[in-house]
């Protein structure tokens, strides 16, 4: 999909209005403050994403505004001009919601109308951070796979809530029950630990690809899943193995009240020659190793149709080393949206990259300032035709 123009109303420090993007690479430049990441959290949430920067979206909202909203036109590649849909996301009174062509449709409904892959400053920890970005960024490999992941995940996480709150009451909890929320957490579990590992594969593979691309020195790279779960197996025998768990953990949980065990506790390791890449690698190696994750999920969420998603890159240039982003860029499909933020407007120069426009920011407000040529030859232009 192609976004046409973004709107906004009430959101963050984004005059309200209408902009148009460039169906290629858009590179929005400003001072710090002036609202590039904004913007790109604004992306972020009307395609269904949570926001990279809060979990209280009431923080979205302008001061004394009753709600905020984004909404964006899209087109489908290739499409016939009249193909247009328009995604809206708005939040008010505590509620989000989520709309397609006026009427109201789950998140996920949104994010496979707008696949979107979003590289900020909260991903430079994934590798060396809590297991929680890591799971995250697996399950959005898993879902490019299998939609219907978001509907076990969802089961597995309110079935764990009711879990846990029963435990809270110590001895005072029913019994019966605990027995039917702990049911419904193995059957989803099983279903979230078969999807899990198979997207591990296809993942890694794909890493394992890009960072090749990327020119790592690292070898023998793998990414490794941590569970309590067996390696292998189906639905049915993930979900049998973590009911003997929850059976053999019942005292520690009453005594913890909460649960010990599960797809809730799942850690992604990435390593190389069979050694964790965070324990070994330095920042600028890390990075690497964060843009071939990227470029992998991009070519996870592409599939066989072979149409790249957008990618919004935040502060794309800062600190990351000009030889690797050069080869990034050039490992980026011809075809797909690209939206950049930079501090400096010379940040692209050299750059292999799409012709596209450059944006600049201004207290919340967008102009287009230039144009961008292609960087690339086309030669460089043919290896890069799509989502290979």
């Amino acid at each position: 999909m192609e976004i046409l123009t973004l709107s906004t109303d009430g959101f963050r420090n984004l005059a309200n209005g209408r902009v148009e993007l460039h169906p290629r690479v858009n590179l929005i430049v400003g001072d710090n403050g002036q609202g590039k990441t904004n913007l790109l959290e604004a992306l972020a949430l009307v395609s269904g994403r949570p926001s990279f920067r809060t979990h209280d979206l009431a923080e979205t909202r302008q001061h004394l505004a009753a709600r905020a909203v984004v909404s964006v036109r899209l087109r489908d590649e290739g499409g016939a001009p009249r193909n247009v849909t328009t995604l809206g996301f708005v939040h008010a009174s505590g509620a989000r919601e989520q709309y397609r062509d006026g009427k109201r449709v789950p998140r996920l409904t949104a994010a496979r109308s707008l696949p979107a892959v979003f590289l900020t400053a909260r991903d430079l920890s994934r590798l060396s951070g809590p297991p929680a970005e890591r799971r995250r960024a697996l399950d959005r490999a898993a879902l490019a796979r299998r939609p219907e992941h978001a509907r076990a995940l969802l089961a597995y996480e309110r079935a764990r809530a009711a879990k846990t709150r029963l435990l809270s009451l110590g001895a005072r909890f029913d019994a019966d029950e605990l027995a039917v929320y702990e049911a419904a957490l193995a059957e989803a579990g099983g279903l979230v630990a078969v999807a899990r590992r198979e997207a591990r594969a296809s993942l890694e593979r794909e890493i394992v690809r890009h960072a090749d691309d990327l020119g790592t020195p690292f070898r023998n790279i793998s990414l490794e899943l941590v569970s309590d779960l067996p390696a292998s197996g189906d639905a049915r025998e993930m979900g049998g193995a973590l009911e003997a768990l929850l059976r053999g953990r019942k005292s520690e949980e009453r005594r913890a009240q909460r649960c010990l065990v599960g797809p809730h506790r799942d850690d992604v390791l990435l390593r190389a020659d069979g050694v964790v890449v965070a324990s070994r690698a330095s920042s600028g190696e890390t990075r690497t190793f964060l843009l071939a994750w990227t470029l992998a999920e991009m070519s996870m969420l592409a599939g066989g149709e072979r149409r790249a998603p957008l990618l919004a890159f935040d502060d794309f240039d800062s600190e990351w080393d000009p030889r690797v982003l050069g080869a990034f860029a050039e490992a980026l499909p011809e075809e797909g949206q690209v939206c950049l933020t930079s501090a400096r407007p010379e940040a692209v120069r050299g750059l292999p990259l799409p012709a596209g426009s450059i944006y600049r920011m201004a207290a919340g407000r967008l102009a287009r300032e230039g144009i961008l040529g292609a960087g690339r030859s086309p030669e460089n232009r043919a290896a890069a035709g799509g989502p290979r």
